[in-house]
């Protein structure tokens, strides 16, 4: 039994011009200790997915799943009471701006102070001592004069740190992170990352990443999961997937990428847009911006297919065997 299991996850929500469907037929594994880092484009359901598995998306949303459960139990059958039980005690989640998760009116020590209260039961001098050791955990120093300031006497990096550590104050056994470093600089990021990793080995526990960086999930991942228009279009090991991409998208995110090792002075862009999840014509959604699109891709929509052991991908072309066609002529 997977620790976490997500199968046929469908998530849709009503407007004025009809079903937008966000979330269609997501399936993935997850083990303990394992960090899947999840990478695509804005509005190609990443963040929706796991809103999803947390509870935490509007009572207007339509979620069904064949199963979505974790350690054998089934989410989205859950009540809401339990549901608030898990949170933050077995699943945490933490966001890209800290500053719209944290309270402004209240102490960073009386936020930890009410996870620790809420999920460890501690009470009294052991819920300031505890907010201390939070603090410091995550290399905030002088934390026990940190827990008596404000958001907004703290650093970008400072909250988001401060943010990791009232998430991790239940000692979840899953962290969701999403988009955690996209508003920080280059060395604030790698710290942040740095620290995501040190709590992991220290804790065991298991990382959902969500970014838009395949650079980020490059050194922090163990397999990573493409998303496009609502799908999973392309999973693998880390290694596999920077050195093998499959799927055309795939390719096309690495392409964009800059390196130092290629001497392009221009990077390569994806060509066209995302596609309108309100009008999803037949066929593959990423076909119009595709330059390998055969006349099947127009037809259906690709299913999930193995390629490898534990690499997928959701294509109609064998993109591996064209290159090397195209390599030999």
């Amino acid at each position: 039994m997977a620790f976490l299991e997500v199968s046929d996850l469908r998530v849709s929500f009503p407007t004025e011009d009809g079903l937008v469907e966000a979330v269609r037929g997501v399936s993935y594994e997850l083990g303990v200790g394992e960090t899947l880092g999840v990478v695509g484009e804005s509005g190609s359901g990443k963040s929706v997915t796991h809103l999803a598995m947390m509870g935490l998306l509007p009572e207007t949303a339509r979620v069904a799943a064949g199963r979505l459960a974790f350690e054998g139990e089934e989410l989205l059958e859950m009540d809401e009471a339990r549901r608030r039980a898990m949170r933050g005690k077995e699943i945490a989640m933490i966001f890209q701006d800290p500053m719209t998760s944290l309270n402004p009116f209240s102490t960073l020590g009386t936020q930890i102070a009410e996870m620790l209260r809420m999920h460890q039961g501690l009470r009294g001098k052991a819920l300031v001592d505890g907010a201390v050791r939070a603090l410091a955990e995550v290399g905030i120093p002088k934390p026990e004069i940190r827990i008596e300031q404000y958001p907004h006497e703290f650093s970008g990096g400072m909250r988001q740190r401060a943010m990791i550590a009232m998430m991790l104050a239940g000692h979840p056994k899953l962290l969701i992170a999403d988009e955690p470093t996209t508003a920080l600089d280059v060395t604030v990021q790698a710290q942040i990352l740095e620290l995501l990793r040190g709590l992991q080995e220290a804790r065991g526990m298991s990382i959902i990443l969500i970014t838009h960086d395949l650079g980020v999930v490059a050194g922090q991942a163990h397999r990573v999961a493409v998303m496009y228009a609502g799908r999973i279009v392309e999973e693998a090991e880390t290694r596999t997937l920077f050195a093998r991409p499959s799927h055309p998208y795939t390719r096309g995110l690495l392409s964009s990428i800059p390196r130092l090792d290629r001497d392009e002075e221009q990077l390569v862009p994806i060509p066209g847009t995302p596609p309108d999840l309100l009008h999803l014509s037949g066929g593959c959604p990423f076909r119009p911006r595709c330059s390998f699109a055969e006349p099947a891709c127009g037809e259906s929509e690709p299913a999930l297919r193995e390629i490898g052991p534990g690499h997928r991908i959701a294509c109609h072309v064998d993109l591996p065997a064209l290159l090397k066609v195209e390599e030999a002529k």
